[in-house]
């Protein structure tokens, strides 16, 4: 069994980090057999679902992952990981912080491919379980980042997630009470809930904004010009920039019909050197989050085995014998 703590030490390793991005990467680009599809079960007596993974490799073999989401009978969601051959149990954690990382991956990936060249500051919004996992991969896939600002909307809370940031990271990380003045000076602006939406008109010439909020307001809508897939970043009280433009990539290929003009540029276009993420060095990236097939199934499986390997976490026994 893995704490939200040995999460954070599977997961925060350089070696198995470039691994998850390799598995990112690979699913974008569709190389290797296609991903399995995730079956949901509901129990309506427990007022729970399961959603079970399809079979990957693990630490024993065979094995897939099984999500708990409860209802108000259970405190908290799980992620549990069995042996396909015959369901044994090998490992449960906390969903929460397992989805932190998760989330957190690709935008790792995505921000290597998206970022400005060599970006130092870091505008990080939030102050949760997927703020913590965000910052590490930044910390990771952006090694030329020296500075964190911390926006939330506790600032007691924001003040002691920077301080605890600092120490985990060596990086100068303080607490932001402006969230519009974080924007505008950072290179790459990380939005992972639980603050006032990041508008991208307050980022400067070039930023990357990483959203990973699943608040569909704090998403502005898609527009073309000239053939150009934009941002509509127009609002009755914001001022708009003439000479920037703001492009949208998403995580995947959007969903629907093939000859349908997409809303998005797909970032796997952009992994695969189809397409490239700027015009000029002016434009604004908006990078949105998203689920990627397989992708869930593979982060608990790895997180799971690698915990193991290293011997991280509580050993918990089964059977007549368990106490």
């Amino acid at each position: 069994m893995l704490t939200s703590e040995d999460v954070d030490d599977a997961f925060d390793d350089e070696a198995f980090m470039e691994e998850r991005f390799s598995d990112v990467q690979r699913l974008l680009l569709g190389d290797g057999p296609a991903p399995g599809p995730e079956t949901l079960v509901l129990l309506p007596a427990t007022r729970c679902r399961l959603t079970v993974g399809p079979h990957t490799s693990g630490p024993f073999g065979s094995c897939f992952a099984v999500r708990l989401d409860p209802g108000s009978d259970l405190p908290a969601a799980r992620v549990e990981l069995l042996l396909a051959d015959d369901g044994a149990l090998l490992g449960l954690v906390d969903a929460g912080t397992l989805d932190g990382w998760r989330s957190a991956i690709p935008s790792g990936l995505a921000a290597r491919y998206l970022a400005p060249p060599a970006p130092s500051r870091l505008g990080l919004f939030g102050t949760g379980e997927p703020a913590w996992s965000c910052l590490l991969v930044l910390h990771h896939a952006l090694p030329s980042l020296s500075e964190v600002r911390v926006v939330g909307r506790e600032p007691d809370r924001a003040r002691d997630f920077a301080a605890a940031a600092a120490l985990r990271t060596g990086l100068r990380v303080r607490m932001s009470e402006d969230a519009h003045a974080t924007a505008a000076c950072a290179d790459v602006v990380a939005a992972t809930g639980g603050h006032p939406p990041v508008r991208p008109e307050w980022l400067a010439a070039g930023a990357l904004l990483i959203d990973q909020d699943a608040a569909a307001a704090a998403v502005p809508a898609a527009r073309s010009v000239a053939g150009v897939l934009l941002l509509d970043q127009s609002a009755p009280a914001a001022p708009r920039a003439a000479d920037r433009a703001v492009r949208h990539v998403s995580l995947a290929a959007p969903v629907g019909r093939p000859d349908a003009r997409p809303e998005s540029l797909p970032l796997a276009e952009i992994v695969a050197g189809r397409a490239l993420p700027r015009r000029s060095g002016s434009d604004i990236v908006h990078y949105q989050g998203g689920e990627l097939a397989g992708w869930g199934a593979i982060a608990a499986v790895a997180g799971l085995g690698h915990a193991w390997r290293r011997d991280v976490g509580i050993p918990v026994r089964l059977g007549r014998d368990s106490p």
